[in-house]
């Protein structure tokens, strides 16, 4: 994948993973729909006016996200739509009014659905860790979809690009296999 590509498919990735918080810059805007255009073209391999899900190659997480109606097929509006700030932006500081670094339930502003979507540990709080942790399970995603060569849902030995001591290191439950919870770096050590 050349650089132009690999930039293109952050942004884009970027832009799901992360919700907005901010208003949107009409300038900014502009790039990103350039951005996106320059993408969709890149992956509508037959140029058909659609990507599917075996024509994309960011993981399947990202394109249930982009696929607003959930038909199995990436739309160039959809995909810009996933681009554009939403109309309700999520200001996580706003919300946090007692300003203790964390939003709970009831200094949340959105639905219930949203924020049990963001709240990935489960501990009816949202905080940094929530970030990091979708993040880096959004990188997760990506790098079994990157390494799992025969698509069984795994990352065997043979699969695995670097050297056998970093995999067997990986390897936690020493069953020979990378899932998506093994290959996610350790949240707590870095935050």
């Amino acid at each position: 994948m050349k650089i132009p590509n690999i930039t293109a498919a952050l942004a884009l990735s970027l832009a799901v993973a992360i919700p907005a918080v901010a208003q949107s810059d009409p300038a900014e805007d502009a790039k990103r729909i350039e951005t996106v255009d320059k993408w969709f073209t890149q992956y509508d391999r037959n140029r058909d006016g659609k990507v599917t899900v075996d024509e994309y190659s960011m993981g399947k997480s990202y394109f249930a996200a982009l696929d607003a109606n959930k038909d199995g097929i990436l739309t160039r509006e959809e995909a810009k739509a996933a681009l554009t700030p939403r109309k309700r932006a999520m200001d996580w500081k706003k919300m946090d009014t007692d300003k203790d670094g964390y939003v709970t339930v009831r200094e949340w502003t959105g639905t219930s659905a949203e924020f049990d979507e963001h709240d990935l540990d489960n501990d009816r709080v949202l905080s940094r860790y929530d970030r990091d942790l979708g993040r880096e399970m959004s990188r997760a995603e990506n790098r079994l979809e990157a390494f799992d060569a025969d698509r069984d849902g795994f990352v065997s030995r043979q699969e695995w690009p670097a050297d056998e001591a970093t995999f067997q290191k990986r390897d936690r439950n020493h069953d020979g296999k990378l899932t998506v919870e093994e290959l996610m770096e350790d949240v707590k050590k870095k935050g």
